[in-house]
């Protein structure tokens, strides 16, 4: 399968595409949008703005867009897979979703999250959700991030655009082509893109280099859309993304394959004339297969292939509507079904293979029904509420795996999970120009298939293996937030302050009697609900229009966590800032400064062996030049990225691995 995604890669090779550089108004803050993508959050559209700043290197990844976020933090294992966190909240309490569809990545070492088999040029925007507000897409904790699908465009009459770009990285040697496409008539629009990425092993601040961080994927994504009225439209969308020869630095074991197919069919209705100004219904399926293996690691005592299989299918239907002046009601009805199996098979030289699951084929079955309602309730306040009832039931579904999880005592493997969630935000403006917002709610998540089924599954970041416990509680939290943001022709701030108790929290206790399968591990972990864990902290963000052709943006974060004997969590980020200035030079030039700071972290976490991380700040420096001709316009972007060559880590990086040293790039690009 990988020939055909490659050469479509190729063909269809792609890279953020357009949007016009123009000089920032002086009676205006907006920011300028260098690529097709728009970041944003519903709650808070300040975010948006941060984000359309933050994209002048077109070479960008879907995570490394993301991390500019106050909200968002990835935690590393190498230079693929990062495995997105909101705030202080992880994956398994996150809902990440694609377009609204729901995605099961197939690694026992979540090595797949979502994101990487989604691209920049696949994507129109990207919604964050923090805590309640993420009650429309799932049922999390921690938040959701929704990535939506590009579109492609109608016109009044027949039509042929796109954009190719090449590229080049110098840390990881790295090269990037793209294409974008998009046929336009009156009824019916084809949108196509590409992408194709080849990083070798990168340099960090020493110069050395980095073995098993390189990687190489291409991607294509094709939508569709037909105008079967005035104001229905029925809609296509098929992706398909291969990756292969994946290295993981920080993990034992590299990625051989990992593959997604992902599929969906819509309908959509707008129309403001109606009592339901917009009703969408879709059906979706996608399939991921997660190769793991140590093929070219060397020297090792016994060898391992850990394929894994996901496999989900759903709809949602949702609308919105006025149910009366100054008020707004969506409401969502979704349904999914998740079918996940995983193994492992050791090699050992001179004996028979050694097999067992890692996941015991499982489903998972999940419905739920879910509202938003806003009111203006005058010029100055504002009213919103958010609720969602979620039902989930897990199950194993073969003989071989009933009998595996029977070895500790684990008869019933059948649960089933309600999940309530309601959460109540009031905003008012205070004073002239300042707003305050206050909310609060409960919130929850099941377990996952790991957390639930999972059999000895290795963990590198603390060195034990972990099993699975089906009598595990949901964890449920009660969060509160209060923001304040200014905002004026020149000026925008928004500081932000959350707090969140998270009872039955899940977490691995070390079980001293159980002997770990996997060679040299320190023992094994089985999953449990400890009493409560407090997580908390603060972030703040400003864009300030010096003058019409000079912004300055800023933002600041930090995280709190401890659980209920005051012992640090595990993987939160110290206090960290990012400051950008940005000048234009005419319509065509702009150069950019960018620094960022991290302080150090010493609360580590010592049940999970964590060691510290020192402070560190990085310089770095991007420009951008456009140029307009007859019906093209082309973009040359280029920088330098870690200026001073630091070597540093991340504190959620795994293994002590240090990040890329000093990384030039340079990237051509033509719109037409």
């Amino acid at each position: 399968m990988k020939t055909p995604i490659l050469i479509g890669g190729f063909a269809l090779a792609v890279l953020p595409a357009w949007a016009q550089l123009q000089p920032i108004p002086a009676d205006s803050i907006r920011t300028i949008l260098l690529q097709e993508v728009a970041i944003s959050t519903k709650r808070h559209n300040h975010q948006q703005h941060l984000q359309e700043f933050y994209t002048a290197n077109k070479a960008a990844t879907t995570e490394e867009l993301l991390s500019r976020m106050p909200e968002v933090s990835f935690i590393r294992r190498g230079s693929y897979g990062m495995e997105p966190t909101i705030r202080a909240y992880s994956a398994s309490q996150v809902s990440v979703t694609l377009d609204g569809m729901r995605i099961q990545g197939a690694c026992t070492d979540k090595m797949d999250p979502a994101t990487i088999y989604i691209e920049p040029l696949n994507l129109q925007s990207i919604e964050v959700q923090t805590a309640g507000g993420s009650a429309m897409q799932g049922a999390a904790i921690g938040g959701s991030l929704n990535m939506k699908l590009a579109e492609a465009e109608l016109a009044d009459e027949p039509r042929l655009s796109g954009a190719v770009s090449t590229g080049y990285q110098s840390a990881a040697n790295a090269v990037l082509g793209g294409l974008r496409l998009n046929y336009a008539t009156p009824t019916w629009g084809l949108r196509a893109s590409g992408t194709y990425r080849n990083a070798q092993s990168y340099r960090n601040g020493n110069s050395e280099k980095v073995l098993y961080s390189q990687y190489e994927k291409a991607n294509i994504a094709i939508n569709g859309k037909y105008l079967l009225q005035e104001d229905l439209i029925l809609k296509a969308d098929f992706i398909a993304d291969d990756g292969w020869n994946i290295g993981f630095p920080a993990l034992p074991m590299d990625v051989g394959t990992a593959k997604a197919r992902i599929g969906s069919i819509s309908l959509v209705r707008e129309n403001e004339e109606k009592r339901w100004t917009r009703l969408e219904a879709r059906l979706y399926a996608n399939r991921i297969a997660h190769s793991m293996d140590d093929s070219a690691r060397p020297d090792l005592p016994v060898r391992m292939d850990m394929p894994g299989l996901s496999r989900t299918s759903g709809f949602y239907v949702e609308g919105t509507t006025a149910p009366g002046a100054n008020q707004q009601l969506s409401v969502r009805a979704d349904a999914s079904a998740s079918y996940l199996e995983a193994s492992m098979t050791m090699y050992q030289e001179g004996q028979a293979p050694m097999f067992m699951l890692t996941w015991p084929n499982n489903r998972q079955l999940q419905s739920g029904v879910a509202a938003q309602y806003s009111w203006q309730v005058n010029t100055k306040t504002q009213l919103q509420l958010n609720s969602r009832l979620n039902v989930s039931d897990f199950s194993v579904t073969s003989s071989e795996g009933r009998d595996q999880m029977a070895v500790f005592g684990s008869t019933g493997t059948e649960r089933q999970f309600v999940i309530p969630a309601a959460t109540v935000q009031l905003s008012r403006m205070v004073y002239k120009k300042l707003k305050a917002s206050i909310s609060g709610g409960i919130n929850g998540r099941t377990p996952t298939a790991s957390e639930l089924y999972g059999f000895y599954l290795f963990s590198q970041f603390d060195g034990y293996d972990y099993v699975g416990n089906p009598d595990l509680k949901p964890e449920r939290s009660m969060q509160g937030e209060f923001t304040l943001s200014w905002q004026e022709p020149r000026v925008r701030v928004q500081a932000t302050t959350y707090a969140s108790r998270v009872e039955n929290y899940i977490v691995g206790a070390h079980k001293p009697e159980l002997s770990a399968m996997t060679m040299g591990a320190r023992g094994v972990k089985v999953y449990y609900n400890a009493p409560y864990a407090l997580l908390m902290g603060a972030e703040a963000s400003a864009v300030y229009n010096i003058n019409g052709y000079t912004q300055l943006v800023s933002t600041l974060k930090y995280s709190y966590g401890r659980d209920a004997a005051g012992e640090p969590l595990p993987m939160i980020a110290p206090l960290r800032h990012v400051s950008s200035l940005r000048k234009y030079f005419g319509d065509n030039l702009w150069v950019q400064g960018e620094t960022e700071i991290a302080a150090a972290q010493h609360r580590n976490s010592e049940s999970f062996g964590e060691q510290p991380t020192d402070a560190f700040m990085l310089w770095h420096l991007r420009a951008g030049y456009q140029k307009e001709t007859a019906r093209k316009v082309w973009q040359l972007n280029a920088g330098v990225e870690n200026i001073f060559n630091v070597n540093y880590r991340e504190h959620l990086d795994w293994g002590q691995i240090t990040r890329p040293g000093r990384n030039m790039f340079v990237q051509l690009s033509m719109s037409f």
